[in-house]
């Protein structure tokens, strides 16, 4: 009996086994798979072995047929196998290309969608073309974020997303962060309170366009789901810090319409959401928490969240980055003596500047005050007073113009109506949501006027303004076959002071290079008659030849996968820059390889 118990156990086994390996090989990559596959061609030849020990020794009769059998059997499952591995390959790799060139179709017209809309914007207009203009720019943004949602999802399913590991300034990422969603935030009467501990090391190593992109997904995800007259918090708060790491914990708190334990349960799961009914209510493709976790989760820390429905949502991941060493610790100014005074709305419990306001102060080392309406006038006049506009009467605007020390409203961009007449009674007008730096920009202005070296303050303001860059005596080439795309390059290129000459494909761009000098070429990848790889080398190979000087060469292209950027550069180009252009890498690119 032990024998047919033996057998049917271990056939058991051996049937469940490929049965699960067959649907582990659909959640692995190729290594993976392959590794896996090794043991498991292990595992059953000791299957087969105790098999053949307990099961058959027992029976005394030849048994070579019937052994013939089981090992034609094996053999045909791992054939099985290894045709379903090769299979999977096979569809990765055709899913590879699909993405490549799903991308390159959808941003070469987007490209000249994106491009063309900010030159139109630069036009005079009438304000009902500049609605449409800013309609066709959002619906353009949220097209492009579509196509990197899906492309990231697959880099990181695949393996192949790297990080940076560069020195950044950590409260200029997460400040900007809140940057391009504040006219939504305040079209929607949405209080949002940003608040990054000043006890934060500014420079630290990381990758800081992957958590950009965490934190404003966040911030994305808080806008869209909160109401009217709802509140939203970003905060980067403290935790510890050693002798080369600080631990930080960034939170992203909303008003809106929360989760219940189960949609808690899949929310980071990809293609989900709350509901089915929120992909139209809001929009997206599900995969922007998806990435989030995964990207937090590759920097070492941990994307999670509280919530209660109806009540809200809090997005909540902790990080440990180095610090930078060569970095000079921040020297702050001498404010011990300087008295803020801050007056914020009673009336909104949601209000939080009053706290996150005295931080800040008080860091700067000045003497913080909280000042109430009924008592502004009747207390003692401090050397700045910090007024929330909400906080104010906008019709008794005047009485303020009789405190006498310096007077700073802080003012959301939506209250344009009372702005003109606000000018005339305070002193300096900042905007919400106040940063840290704003603040301290504004306390060491007063103490310079204090000690009366305003003016060089001024000066150094003016020196600090970027102005548009122009060139001079640049000839450009550029290859590009999308009439669209040619217009927009050339008058973006022009617009920088530019001679530009176009090829419409890369055997026009190697004549062109065969009869004249250029300082730099600009050369689209896929195009007809002789791409962007095949011109460039026929390009390499007539300079050597001829021993001329190298013209740096930059792949512009719609394919933005991982390995992309060094792929062209193994085929001889300089650089390389995505589409749609960006008016600023452009820029940085014709001042990196040219001399001007």
């Amino acid at each position: 009996m032990s024998k047919y118990i033996i057998k049917g156990l271990i056939s058991s086994l051996a049937a469940f086994s490929i049965g699960l390996l067959g649907f582990v090989f659909l959640k692995l990559t190729l290594f993976q798979t392959s590794v896996v596959s090794l043991f498991f061609i292990i595992y059953l030849y000791l299957l087969f072995y105790i098999y053949e020990k307990y099961a058959v020794s027992e029976n005394t009769q030849p048994v070579s047929e019937d052994s013939d059998d089981k090992y034609q059997l094996l053999e045909n499952k791992f054939k099985a196998l290894s045709s379903k591995a090769e299979k999977l390959e096979k569809e990765n790799k055709t899913t590879e290309l699909f993405l490549a060139s799903m991308s390159h179709e959808i941003r070469t017209p987007l490209n000249g969608i994106v491009g063309l809309t900010e030159l139109l914007d630069g036009t005079e207009l009438t304000e009902e073309q500049k609605e449409f203009v800013s309609m066709i720019r959002e619906s353009s943004h949220n097209l492009n974020v579509i196509v990197n949602d899906i492309l990231d999802v697959s880099k990181i399913n695949a393996g192949k997303m790297e990080l940076e590991s560069i020195a950044f300034d950590l409260f200029t990422k997460v400040e900007a962060s809140v940057g391009m969603f504040v006219t939504k935030i305040e079209e929607k009467g949405i209080v949002l309170n940003l608040f990054t501990d000043p006890k934060i090391p500014h420079q630290v190593i990381g990758d800081p366009t992957r958590l950009s992109q965490v934190i404003i997904n966040l911030v994305s995800n808080a806008v869209k789901f909160t109401d009217k007259g709802g509140k939203i918090d970003l905060f980067a708060e403290y935790i510890k810090e050693k002798a080369d790491t600080v631990t930080f914990k960034i939170s992203v708190s909303d008003s809106g319409i929360g989760l219940t334990k189960e949609q808690q349960a899949r929310i980071f799961e990809a293609y989900s959401q709350a509901e089915a009914s929120t992909t139209r209510k809001a929009g997206g493709t599900g995969l922007g928490l998806t990435i989030s976790r995964k990207i937090i989760k590759s920097m070492g820390g941990k994307l999670q969240v509280k919530s209660k429905e109806g009540e809200g949502s809090t997005f909540f991941f902790t990080l440990t980055l180095p610090k930078v060493k060569e970095s000079k610790k921040e020297v702050l100014p001498d404010l011990n003596h300087l008295k803020v005074g801050v007056l914020c709305s009673d009336t909104n419990p949601k209000s939080q500047w009053n706290g996150i306001l005295q931080k800040y102060i008080q860091y700067y080392g000045a003497e913080y005050q909280n000042y109430k309406n009924k008592n502004i006038f009747s207390s003692t006049c401090p050397d700045v007073m910090l007024i929330e506009y909400s906080a104010i009467d906008i019709d008794r605007i005047d009485s303020f113009e009789y405190l006498s020390c310096k007077r700073v409203l802080m003012i959301s961009s939506i209250h344009q109506s009372g702005l003109e007449k606000a000018r005339q009674v305070f002193d300096e007008i900042i905007y919400m949501p106040v940063s840290f730096e704003k603040v301290g920009k504004i306390l060491q202005l007063q103490k310079a006027e204090e000690l009366g070296v305003v003016s060089k303050l001024e000066e150094k303001r003016a020196e600090e303004k970027v102005e548009k860059k122009s060139f001079e005596n640049i000839h450009v080439l550029v290859a590009e076959d999308n009439p669209i795309n040619q217009k927009l390059i050339k008058r973006v290129l022009e617009n920088f002071g530019l001679t530009v000459t176009m090829a419409s494909n890369g055997k026009e761009a190697f004549a062109y290079r065969q009869k004249e000098d250029f300082d730099i070429i600009f050369m689209d990848i896929q195009m007809p008659v002789m791409g962007g790889v095949e011109a460039t080398q026929h390009i390499l190979a007539y300079e050597k030849e001829e021993g001329v000087k190298h013209i740096p060469i930059i792949a512009l292209t719609a394919n933005a996968l991982s390995g992309d950027k060094e792929k062209y550069i193994s085929e001889g180009m300089d650089d390389y820059a995505t589409k749609p252009l960006n008016i600023q890498v452009i820029e940085k690119l014709v001042s990196k390889y040219c001399e001007v």
